[in-house]
């Protein structure tokens, strides 16, 4: 029986790390994104977390009402539904491994000389190991009666909140993205060097600068336009010279 535990805590690592592996190889900006939004507000994120907990199945209900109203929405159910569960389980397993990042950086620290790549890889290890190493206490406590159940609680319970900070981090950091998103209207290669670059850390590197001009809006040139209340503005021909004045 204890193997068996110790074999499942280990396997679950080794899965913890090829799917961290893959996510910091194919969204590392989304990663460190909610990384860095956990470690800014822990308590912020855990409380964002619990909210999102409570209103995951009346969403699920109201998406499914919402599905339900038509004959094309009754055959999307199942869809609707599968999409959903893969969108909250997406969502809270990269929670966890932005938040093992965060617990890696603080154990492990940076390193010197490391790539920002390298730097993520070496805490999200660090911190796989270190919520492996709560179950892998509880596995081996678990043949005391009273104190093998009050680490299986622990464990259950550290994991847990672990899972509600790291999915509010997606939460709130989804947000921010998607405000940044309506306000640049694109990524770009510019630095944040403003308020906005200050708050976000070196994130905001990788975000184009801010511009006047909305995500839909193409700026025209002021020359020889006429404003019109249907079309906007038109650009007006040029007025010819007479003869007159030759």
């Amino acid at each position: 029986m204890l193997s068996t535990t110790l074999i499942a805590v280990a396997g679950t690592f080794g899965i913890g790390m090829i799917i961290g592996f893959v996510v910091l190889m194919t969204a590392e900006e989304a990663l460190l994104a909610v990384a860095k939004s956990a470690a800014r507000d822990v308590s912020g994120s855990f409380w964002a977390g619990v909210l999102t907990q409570l209103l995951a199945v009346p969403a699920l209900v109201v998406l499914l009402i919402a599905c339900a109203v038509t004959i094309i929405g009754i055959l999307a159910i199942p869809i609707a539904a599968l999409a959903w569960a893969l969108a909250l389980s997406g969502a809270v397993t990269l929670g966890i491994l932005a938040v093992a990042m965060v617990i890696g950086r603080a154990v492990a620290g940076r390193g010197n000389g490391a790539t920002e790549r390298a730097a993520a890889l070496r805490g999200l290890t660090v911190g796989l190991i270190a919520l492996s190493l709560v179950w892998f206490g509880a596995a081996l406590a678990s043949r005391v009666p009273v104190f093998g159940a009050i680490s299986r609680l622990v464990a259950v319970a550290f994991t847990w909140a672990v899972a509600t900070v790291g999915l509010g981090s997606v939460v709130k950091s989804r947000i921010g993205v998607s405000r940044l998103s309506v306000q640049f209207g694109r990524f770009g290669a510019g630095a944040g060097t403003g308020a906005a670059g200050g708050k976000m850390g070196g994130f905001t590197g990788k975000w184009g600068a801010a511009s006047s001009t909305g995500v839909n809006e193409v700026q025209v040139p002021v020359s020889w336009q006429t404003p019109t209340p249907v079309q906007g503005v038109v650009a007006a021909p040029k007025p010819a010279k007479s003869s007159e004045s030759l």
